[in-house]
């Protein structure tokens, strides 16, 4: 179905090419992952499948590429999505319309289907992936997690036999992935060909027919589907690349000694709730005690009100009632970003210079030696070679470290970092947890909203689960038993 033979791909004013060489041969019916550290040239791939390189981003391409027989070098954007349909890491970047239901028939409106024909998959779509809830709400009321699910069901709903998908679990809780998990199955029985993206593999070790690790550019390491069950986290681990097997190994993993909280609270919120216009509410009566030094990993279901909560700290959403104090003072809602640090889930939206450097520089001009303390940030986050490019033209995990580092940089008493691992692999990974590990000092906290088991067990010393607007868990994480409990009974 799937055909690559000798693809090289150069962006336009690009020093290197992002891919080179790559040889590759899918299947109909097989389910192949495509993995490897952040910037290795995984998204190009996908752009060169689904026809984006370069029609839309435009660049040279070598070598030959088909698909289902077809040379897509002869095939508009348009056919090339009636055979293989996409699922794209930022899951707003292919909505058309304000609400779910227009959203979802969209696709079929746009290639003529029948209003019948229509009727069905939505039905059939929307059963599979249980959206009855979220059928009649604004595309902007729904958490990063609901949107990856909208935009899964959008490419369903075109009925290809060819699914892309481009770090499809990025933004989706625990049991949203294995609703994927299960979803992917079915599809791999009907026939299904499907290409992934991906950085977190656990739920795909029993899925996948093969995995493919790139470097550089390359193609560089082949796994079969038999060998899979018997690679450990720690092979995977020593390439940079995240592990297979979710709970494996995880005892052993640095926990931050527990600690008792001796510190006047640096924040506290006191029966915060807050709701979206005429909405049920959607935060019912939060009381939080943040301290000085902590790394609180705030977690929950996707839609839970994690996003909102993070948004009334740092000021972007004022709650409707409640009482908010930082240092014993209370903290309006307009004077908050002064003191509190945010890195928004989608973190297109905090790109503003013209390259990496100047996007670092932004906010930072009156730092203290700031072009040191620039490229050591730099050189932390493995950005250094790449500081004269525009951020635009950055891999998603690149411009996740790169927000990640400005926020480091800006050396808030309180930072709220949103999904800051959702485009990262192992190594970049444990590159994030060093810097929210210097900027949470004796005067400093930070809260982490994540899905991100691993990058919780390597960071974070304290855990707040947040259900239906309320907060049911807080404890000191002083191991791993009690938070793969939560993963798999609670999340």
């Amino acid at each position: 179905m799937i055909n690559l033979n000798d693809v090289s791909y150069k962006y336009n004013d690009a020093a290197a090419q992002a891919i080179r060489h790559i040889s590759l041969s899918v299947k109909k019916g097989e389910l192949v992952v495509i993995t490897g550290k952040s910037g290795c040239g995984k998204t190009t791939l996908f752009r060169c499948v689904n026809g984006l390189c370069p029609h839309f981003y435009e660049g040279e391409i070598t070598g030959n590429l088909t698909l289902n027989d077809n040379a897509l070098s002869s095939m508009r954007i348009c056919d090339i999505s009636n055979i293989a349909a996409s699922v794209f890491q930022n899951p707003e970047s292919q909505f058309f319309t304000t609400d779910v239901f227009s959203d979802l028939v969209y696709p079929c409106e746009n290639y003529g289907i029948e209003k019948e024909e229509m009727q069905e998959r939505l039905h059939r779509v929307t059963k599979l992936l249980s959206l009855e809830p979220l059928l009649n709400k604004k595309l902007s009321e729904l958490s990063g997690g609901e949107k990856q699910k909208i935009a899964i069901a959008s490419v369903l709903m075109l009925d290809t036999r060819v699914i892309l998908m481009d770090e499809p679990s990025s933004n989706l809780d625990y049991r949203s992935i294995e609703l994927l998990t299960q979803i992917l199955a079915q599809l791999k029985l009907e026939g299904y060909t499907i290409l992934i993206i991906e950085h977190r593999l656990h739920y795909l070790a029993e899925l996948c027919d093969r995995l493919i690790v790139m470097e550089n550019g390359s193609i560089v390491r082949e796994y079969e589907k038999d060998s899979l069950c018997t690679i450990g986290n720690d092979e995977l681990h020593k390439r940079g690349l995240r592990g297979l097997h979710l709970f494996q190994n995880n005892r052993n993993t640095l926990i931050t000694p527990q600690r008792q909280h001796i510190d006047k609270p640096l924040s506290v919120l006191h029966d915060i709730h807050f709701s979206y216009h005429k909405s049920a509410e959607v935060l019912k009566g939060i009381d939080l005690l943040i301290y000085p030094r902590d790394k609180i990993a705030l977690i929950g279901k996707n839609g839970c009100g994690k996003t909102t909560l993070g948004k009334i700290l740092c000021g972007l959403k004022r709650e409707k009632s409640g009482n908010l104090l930082f240092d014993g003072s209370v903290f309006p809602a307009k004077v908050r970003s002064k003191a509190v640090g945010y890195v928004m889930q989608n973190v297109d939206f905090q790109l503003f210079g013209c390259s990496v450097y100047d996007d670092l520089l932004l906010g930072n001009e009156m730092l203290h030696d700031r072009k040191n303390q620039i490229q050591t940030v730099l050189a932390k986050i493995g950005l250094s070679e790449l500081q004269e490019q525009h951020p635009t033209t950055l891999s998603m995990g690149q411009k996740q470290r790169l927000v990640v580092a400005s926020s480091f940089l800006q050396n808030k008493r309180l930072t709220i970092f949103d999904e800051p691992t959702s485009g990262l692999d192992y190594g970049n990974m444990q590159n994030v947890c060093a810097l929210i590990d210097s900027i949470t000092g004796k005067t400093n906290a930070s809260v982490i909203i994540t899905h991100d088991y691993e990058f919780i067990l390597n960071t974070c010393n304290r855990v707040v689960l947040l259900e239906n607007g309320r907060i049911n868990e807080d404890f000191q994480l002083n191991g791993s038993m009690q938070l793969e409990h939560i993963f798999k009974e609670r999340l």
